[in-house]
This record gives structure tokens, sequence and C-alpha cells, in this order.
């Protein structure tokens, strides 16, 4: 009996011994949400740069914007206002006039689904693009490697079309200081006559899932007040980082 008693003595700790040289293991529940979380009254800037070919001609714009939480509801839709600080722009060899434009106030469903947009020149359009660009919560964490999808459905009201979204996490990183959860996507219309789709990497912050950085690639954009379709190449980054 001793002999034994002394080999379990020994098991026990031994196995102690090992579990406590083992790297921690993260929770089962762990994990990083995408959901935006925003406060009213924070801004942020970012500087822009796309470069774009419309009808064979290739040009560039570049600038800073900003974008300010004006309000957040009590079901959690929250509101926003983005504005253009300054731009500059080439089409060809040339430069080009570019008007400042009045902010524009746009409203989120909690998931991140554009409601209402308004503003000068909103059209069906404009709710086009916020669709392609958006990257929508699941509704539960994720980790590293995780894959979900979205189908958009379209509203003959608003102007937009079905589109269909496909996202991966693939983990977390720093922007400079900022502390971010990168993501890949995208999303493509499935209907109309001429399809538009958005191939992006983004980095959300961590604090609040608000966006950090932007990488995209626009295939058949509708760029408001165009008649025709853009290709075009976003790079977004947010002043500080």
């Amino acid at each position: 009996m001793r002999l034994r008693s002394l080999h379990l003595i020994l098991f026990l700790a031994l196995s102690a011994l090992v579990i406590a040289e083992m790297p921690a293991r993260a929770p089962q529940d762990a994990g990083f949400s995408v959901k935006r979380t925003p406060k009213v009254g924070a801004l942020t800037k970012y500087s822009l740069v796309i470069e774009y070919e419309v009808q064979g001609k290739k040009g560039s714009i570049s600038g800073s914007v900003s974008e300010k939480v004006t309000n957040i509801d009590k079901d959690g839709n929250f509101s926003v206002e983005q504005a253009q600080l300054d731009a500059s722009a080439t089409y060809g060899d040339e430069k080009v006039d570019t008007p400042t434009r009045s902010a524009v106030d746009l409203t989120y469903k909690p998931n991140g689904l554009v409601t209402t947009i308004k503003g000068d020149a909103v059209d069906g359009d404009a709710y086009r693009m916020e669709n392609l660009g958006v990257i929508l919560d699941p509704g539960k964490k994720l980790n590293p490697g995780d894959e979900w999808t979205f189908d958009i459905k379209g509203d003959k009201t608003l102007g937009t079309v079905d589109a269909h979204a496909d996202y991966t996490l693939v983990g977390p990183e720093k922007v400079g200081q900022l502390d971010t959860i990168k993501i890949k996507g995208t999303v493509k219309e499935t209907s109309g006559d001429l399809p538009a789709m958005n191939e992006f990497t983004e980095w959300l912050s961590k604090d609040d899932g608000s966006l950090v950085q932007m990488d995209a690639k626009w295939t058949n954009a509708p760029f408001a007040g165009l008649s025709y379709p853009v290709t075009a190449t976003i790079k977004m980054l947010r002043a500080g980082s």
C-alpha cells in the first residue's frame, strides 16, 4: 500500500509540474468581437488615397476625411457624420478640381448594415457602396481562422441589389501603436445588370470595432454621381496610427 501511495504521490507531483510548464490555453469562450461599440462624440480622422480607372483612363484622389458618432438609440442603432476635410485629384495627366462636399449622415443597425443615408446627391449608388464595404457582425466572438458569411437583400426603394459577403478573421495585429483585429472579406453583388465587387482587408480597433486601416480593390464600383462603373483601389489609415 505504501509503495502504491508513493507512486500516486509522485505521479500527481509530476503531473502538476508538467501542467505548470505547459503554455496556458485560452478559455473556450475567448475570442474577438467584430461588433462596433461606438461612443457618442467620438471623432476619427483618416488619410485617403484612391487610384482609379474610368473608361480606360487612370486617375487618383488623395485627401482626408473624418467620422463623428452623433447618436446611439435604445435599440443600438447608431448614426455617424462623415465629412471631407481636404482633397486633390488627377485624371490622366491633368489636375482636376475637387469641390468641397457637404457632410453625409449615415445610420446603421447594430450589426453594421446601413439603413439611411442623408446628404447631397445621395442615391441608390451610395447605398450600394455602403453595402459593398460593410463588415457584418455574426453575433458571436471569433477566433483566428474563423469564417462567416452574410446575404444582403436588395431593396428597390433604396436602389440596392442582392449581395453575398464572405469574411475571414485573420487575427490580432498591431497597426502602429493600436491593437487591431485583421479581417479579410469579399462582398459581391449577385444580381443587377453590372454586379460590383469589393475585395478588402480591414483592421478594426479592438476597443470599439471602428476602422483603423483599410486596403480595398473595387470592381464595377457604382460611385455616386457617375453613370459608368469604376475600377479602383482604396487605402485608408487612421490619423496618428
